[in-house]
């Protein structure tokens, strides 16, 4: 695991002040205590080193705090072992939640498809209960990887939206076919969608 650079805990640092003080935690800044958002970031920094799971996300890492509205006191809020306790069962509690999300989506289609339903007719129809990770996931398990690849782009939007997906994908499926490389660009992922659909259209 890299070490964060001092560019990225400083940009750590300046959105957990923007997000301790969005929940309207008033602490004013002097010549010490401006310290306290770089500790807190090195918390969230350790964290995610520790925890390679548990992304660097400042704004979550605030959200999962609990706060004393009557005790505004960021170093014991942000920069103590607490913190990073209550971060580390927030994500926890979140990735137990998508896998109960998707687990229903993926006992719905392999419901049909058991009933009788084709795997394309069932990942393909426009039904709202089926989210494209878990059309992705079913068809890796039904080793349809043409219609795997038909979603990635689709599933690299879900990703986007909240990187837990990938732990909670690890329920369903081995942590390698997880469609979603971070260090892609979004038209990567598209060209590599294309390149594995016509592959398998070839064999």
């Amino acid at each position: 695991m890299a070490l964060t650079s001092q560019r990225e805990i400083d940009g750590l640092a300046k959105r957990i002040r923007h997000a301790y003080r969005a929940r309207g935690m008033n602490w004013n800044d002097g010549c010490s205590t401006a310290r306290v958002w770089t500790a807190a970031a090195l918390v969230l920094s350790q964290v995610h080193r520790d925890h390679p799971e548990v992304p660097m996300d400042p704004e979550l890492f605030v959200a999962a705090q609990s706060f004393d509205s009557g005790v505004v006191d960021a170093w014991s809020d942000l920069a103590s072992p607490a913190a990073a306790d209550a971060y580390r069962k927030r994500v926890r509690g979140i990735v137990r939640q998508l896998e109960r999300e998707l687990r229903r989506e993926i006992d719905h289609a392999e419901r049909l498809i058991r009933n009788g339903r084709p795997v394309r007719g069932v990942l393909c129809d426009r039904d709202a209960r089926l989210s494209p990770l878990g059309r992705y996931i079913v068809a890796r398990r039904a080793v349809r990887l043409d219609l795997a690849a038909q979603f990635e782009t689709d599933v690299f939007a879900q990703h986007r939206s909240c990187p837990l997906y990938r732990s909670a994908c690890l329920a369903f499926l081995p942590a390698e076919q997880y469609p979603v490389d971070e260090t892609l660009s979004n038209t990567e992922l598209k060209a590599n969608a294309v390149v594995r659909t016509m592959s398998a259209s070839l064999n």
